[in-house]
């Protein structure tokens, strides 16, 4: 025959592991759901913080063009060659280009068909000089917010 203690320790443990396991799910159960919506919200977190870099590097961009000094525009040499290679460089057909310098694509086939160095308007010379350090994936995304602003 077991020992009666043994019984009464054996019972008041299994008494005390369900009311403890009783008390401990519904904290379990929030803390599963709060655990879920954190990690959710890093993941917003982590979206809007490269959204917001994205929009920064574009307005800082958009100010850049705008801070482009008179007398780089009257210095700027621009040439039939470099329209060309700047285009070719950035991955971007003449309409395309030409939208992201804010003229027609018509307009970008002239200046790459004549000869020598290129008059240009001073707001299409000011753009010219503002995207010519800029790379492929910058000049899409510029060019994808110019078509979103229409």
């Amino acid at each position: 025959m077991p020992n009666l203690s043994q019984i009464l320790k054996a019972e008041i443990s299994r008494i005390a592991r369900k009311e403890t396991k009783s008390l401990v799910n519904p904290v379990r159960a929030s803390n599963y759901t709060l655990k879920k919506a954190v990690a959710e919200l890093k993941r917003k977190v982590t979206v809007l913080e490269s959204e917001n870099k994205r929009l920064s590097a574009f307005y800082k961009n958009t100010r850049d063009q705008a801070e482009v000094k008179p007398e780089d525009i009257q210095n700027a040499r621009i040439t039939v060659r470099t329209v060309r290679a700047l285009r070719k460089k950035l991955g971007f057909s003449q309409t395309a280009f030409g939208k992201l310098l804010g003229i027609s694509g018509q307009s970008v086939l002239i200046m790459e068909k004549k000869t020598g160095r290129l008059k240009l308007r001073s707001s299409t010379l000011a753009s010219m000089l503002s995207i010519r350090g800029i790379g492929k994936r910058e000049a899409k995304k510029r060019l994808e917010e110019i078509a979103k602003g229409k």
